[in-house]
């Protein structure tokens, strides 16, 4: 009874994971070809977000389950803001402010993490530019489809690096938003999709993101300072293309006696985590995955093990571990 009962839960979530787009729709005569351009698509996309206030419901669905969170775009000083809030259990959140990443674990509480980007795919999509799309993803049109009551433009990206996860995204014919986004690793297989439900345009900022603005405490209004970056024992022998080092320490491990240096890459798209750590544990499961995060650990000495986690494939992150060298 219970392994028929799992088959049934893995099956439903299989069956919410499979792409439902229709196939794609014959253009008429009178529609605007910018509609059936992939680069016109994200140059709409990228002018939507710098232009119109909106309120988004989207389910997003992984085989770990289905969380439910509203998106809450608009505009504080003239700079785009977006703000992502959990709509079960505590609202927990974050939001762009000030140019800095804001976290919201409930009515008191705040805290930033410093320079940093959105921590997941969709709200780094939507505060990309068209630029810095193209850069990383070639881009592909396939038609035309619905999603939300809503008729979209679908576009496929693929790294142009051939590292990291192909996207598909639904766009709103009508305004530029994006409403879909299919997370797919190199197999086709699905590891996480946002979906939207409903979209509402509004006149000016939500209220959502209006209370939350309010109640950030004046020491986050001001911009982070930069860290110093350390001097670290190793390096990568290997970093992927259009990936930067954006900090570098040096730390002791919590609870325990061991020290880490700790290097964090990223293409802005992507953060990816890297710990060199003195040996702690026996490593015994090399690979974890957890939708589309992965952690990949390493033996590299007698005593130093290599620790590489990101929403990033796992032959990339072994790739990236494998080509550490020590100085």
């Amino acid at each position: 009874m219970y392994k028929q009962s799992h088959r049934l839960v893995f099956a439903l979530l299989a069956a919410l994971l499979v792409p439902s787009f229709l196939p794609a729709a014959t253009a008429s005569e009178n529609e605007s070809a910018e509609f059936r351009d992939a680069e016109s698509i994200i140059s709409r996309c990228e002018k939507a977000h710098r232009s119109l206030p909106y309120e988004n419901y989207v389910v997003h669905i992984t085989l770990n389950g289905i969380e439910s969170l509203r998106v809450s775009h608009g505009f504080v000083d003239s700079v785009p803001t977006t703000l992502m809030q959990s709509l079960n259990g505590l609202p927990n959140g974050v939001v762009n402010f000030n140019r800095q990443i804001v976290y919201v674990e409930s009515d008191d509480k705040f805290y930033s993490v410093g320079d940093s980007y959105f921590p997941n795919i969709f709200l780094r999509l939507l505060n990309s530019s068209a630029a810095e799309i193209r850069q990383r993803y070639d881009i592909y049109s396939l038609g035309q489809s619905r999603v939300a009551d809503l008729i979209v433009d679908m576009l496929k990206l693929v790294p142009a690096d051939g590292f990291g996860y192909n996207l598909l995204l639904a766009v709103d014919q009508d305004s530029g938003l994006v409403v879909q986004l299919d997370v797919s690793d190199v197999t086709g297989s699905l590891v996480e999709r946002f979906m939207t439900v409903n979209l509402n345009r509004t006149e000016g900022n939500p209220s959502a993101l209006t209370d939350v603005i309010a109640r950030i405490p004046s020491s986050l209004k001001q911009s982070a300072p930069a860290r110093a970056n350390e001097t670290l024992s190793w390096k990568l022998g290997w970093l992927p293309d259009n990936f930067f080092v954006v900090r570098t320490n040096r730390h002791a491990v919590f609870g325990s006696d061991a020290s880490s240096e700790y290097m964090m890459i990223s293409n802005k798209f992507t953060d990816i985590s890297i710990y060199l750590t003195s040996h702690v544990t026996d490593i015994s499961v090399p690979v974890l995955t957890l939708n589309a995060t992965t952690i990949y650990r390493q033996r590299i000495s007698e005593n130093l093990d290599i620790a590489v986690i990101g929403q990033i494939p796992p032959d990339m992150a072994r790739t990236i571990a494998q080509s550490i060298v020590l100085e």
